[in-house]
């Protein structure tokens, strides 16, 4: 119990300092590939090195475990590793002034390394070799593989003994060491480069220099939530308790990280005449769309893995939640434009901006301007649905470590807890904007603009929405190269 405790607060100090880490530091999804180029007097040389991380790696062993015992042995993962260099060769690209050159595979491996949560992680290192009809010449490589994957796609070319590069498009040095450690001031956008032209010539190559930069270890540095199922304390009362504090207090935290909707809660809640107990529902629906999307995403991966690939999943998740987010904003801007513009239109006969009394044909009619809009349920799910929508790819982690553990209903637990504490931090912010609208109500501001400010909330939300699906299709295309 003193340990969890311990990783407790060095979780929640890392989670101040260090954002949103993940095992990988690329992301617990990514398929990460380097395509070396190294061209001398006669040949073309290719050292292709992929980092798997957890998850897809989760998905491949099964593929490679080809008895089905539940081990991929030496002969399963060299056979498969085969067949793996027969397809990058396939996928890798390679001419010599427009003409061809055929890559053949000359060694290939595949090695299984230890991940975080328990889950295993995937490295495959595959050598390709051709010869060469010139000593000059532009080499063009583009490489198709793992097409659409997400994670770090790079081409680094050099040249060998009595070869010189006059130009390249492709990157001078490997900052990777063949994908072992990450560059931190590139994680979070990551290179794309599927095509490069290579120009050499014979000369003196010039030196390999890797600037100097803090990288981040392939060796998975600690991730906290998922660190609490892997810890090998025997689950007393105690240690459960612990740890799913732990768990809550780290979903805090994460919630404060960009994302989650808080900007959408607010702007919604601002908008119209929220209670805590709108305030609260939200929170209640985040927690139940998040959990429920974690533990649906890790049963299809499971049952399903050879036709649902997460990390092709999450970007159309990401599209989806967008377009709910997009709808709702759309249909608060016409519903409050429309409530603005009554009120408005009622103003220009009784410029005391309340209820006003007049007379029509001997009738007296009493106009008051039209209440804002109430929370509605279905607005509420939607945002709420929206928010807790995209699963974290931890929580994620977290659950197929259980399994692969035995801890299953231990890390179903850690899981919950850990959504709990995001929906908590959403659930205050949301308290927060209620009660400091009613302040904003007491204010002496001009009518009109009191009546329009709602109108602007929507319009903020809709712009969320569209800034979601945006980024979601944005990221799409740059993954598959269109």
């Amino acid at each position: 119990m003193t340990r969890l405790l311990t990783r407790l607060l060095a979780g929640i100090l890392l989670t101040c300092t260090a954002g949103g880490a993940w095992a990988h530091p690329l992301g617990n999804f990514t398929t990460n590939r380097q395509a070396h180029v190294t061209i001398t007097t006669d040949r073309v040389q290719v050292r292709y090195v992929v980092d798997v991380a957890e998850i897809p790696t989760h998905r491949l062993l099964a593929e490679i475990d080809a008895d089905g015992d539940g081990i991929a042995d030496d002969g399963e993962r060299s056979a498969w590793s085969a067949r793996m260099a027969s397809t990058v060769s396939r996928d890798l690209h390679v001419t010599l002034d427009d003409r061809a050159v055929t890559l053949r595979a000359e060694t290939h491996a595949a090695t299984v390394q230890a991940g975080t949560a328990g889950l295993p992680t995937l490295r495959i290192e595959i050598a390709l070799g051709a010869p060469l009809s010139s000593s000059r010449g532009t080499l063009v490589v583009r490489d198709d593989g793992f097409d659409g994957l997400p994670g770090w796609q790079e081409i680094v070319a050099d040249g060998g003994a009595g070869v010189a590069l006059a130009s390249s498009t492709a990157s001078a040095s490997d900052r990777t060491d063949g994908l072992r450690t990450y560059p931190t001031d590139a994680l979070a956008a990551p290179p794309q480069m599927r095509e490069a032209r290579i120009a050499f010539e014979p000369g003196a190559a010039a030196p390999s220099s890797v600037p100097a930069a803090l990288q981040a270890d392939a060796e998975r540095f600690g991730d906290r939530l998922t660190a609490l199922v892997a810890d090998p304390t025997p689950l007393s009362a105690g240690v459960i308790l612990s740890a799913l504090l732990a768990a809550v207090v780290l979903g805090a935290f994460h919630a404060l990280t960009p994302g989650h909707g808080k900007t959408i809660v607010g702007a919604y809640l601002v908008g119209t005449r929220g209670t805590w107990k709108h305030a609260a529902f939200l929170g209640l629906v985040v927690t139940a769309t998040h959990t429920a999307g974690v533990y649906l995403l890790g049963a299809a991966t499971l049952a399903a893995s050879a036709w649902i690939l997460p990390e092709r999943l999450l970007p159309w998740l990401s599209i989806a939640s967008g377009l709910l987010v997009l709808a709702v904003g759309a249909s608060l801007v016409r519903q409050r434009l429309a409530i603005a513009l009554h009120a408005d239109h009622h103003d220009h006969h009784d410029h005391d901006h309340g209820t006003h009394t007049h007379t029509h044909d001997g009738h007296t009619h009493t106009h008051v301007p039209p209440a804002e809009m109430t929370p509605s349920l279905r607005n509420l799910v939607a945002l709420g649905v929206s928010g807790g929508l995209l699963p974290c790819p931890s929580a994620l982690v977290v659950m197929l470590g259980a399994i692969a553990l035995g801890r299953t209903a231990f890390g179903l637990a850690l899981i919950l807890a850990f959504s709990v504490g995001l929906a908590a931090v959403l659930t205050a912010i949301g308290l927060t904007l209620v009660y400091a609208r009613r302040l904003f109500d007491r204010l002496p501001i001009d009518g009109r603009f009191a009546r329009f400010a709602p109108v602007a909330s929507a319009a903020i939300i809709s712009l969320a929405g569209l800034v979601l699906v945006v980024e979601a299709v944005f990221q799409m295309f740059l993954r598959t190269g269109a």
